[in-house]
């Protein structure tokens, strides 16, 4: 039981479900405080609302992320049972290189015309 997050593309051929995720973590919750936050500046709603959601990103989202990621500035999670915030600092610099590969993905992607979506279950 815990947080799991998903990246996976949305294209016209793979409807309404998108194919299937091309990027998992496992537990990384400055990543999912860093989506939650554009989540609730994007749509309004709670960032619980994430849950079995989905966040549509976009270039933006994307270079600042990226930025974050760079500058050892992801956004502390102040907690939560299931989000593994006790080991927080260590999964970031763990995930650190799979973070900037999913940038350069992402972003190829997008230029490419897809769709990329952020999704989590906890």
């Amino acid at each position: 039981m815990g947080l799991d997050q998903y990246a996976y593309l949305k294209t016209p051929e793979s409807g309404d479900e998108g194919e299937s995720a091309k990027f998992t973590w496992r537990k990384h919750s400055k990543l999912q405080t860093f989506m939650e936050a554009l989540y609730t500046e994007r749509t309004g709603l709670s960032a619980t609302d994430l849950n079995c959601g989905e966040l549509k990103l976009e270039e933006g989202d994307i270079d600042t992320l990226e930025q974050a990621i760079k500058g050892s500035a992801l956004p502390e999670c102040e907690g939560g049972f299931f989000y593994g915030h006790q080991f927080q600092d260590e999964q970031a610099v763990e995930y650190r290189d799979y973070d900037l590969e999913f940038c350069a993905w992402a972003r190829a992607e997008m230029q490419a015309g897809s769709t990329v979506i952020y999704s989590c279950w906890w």
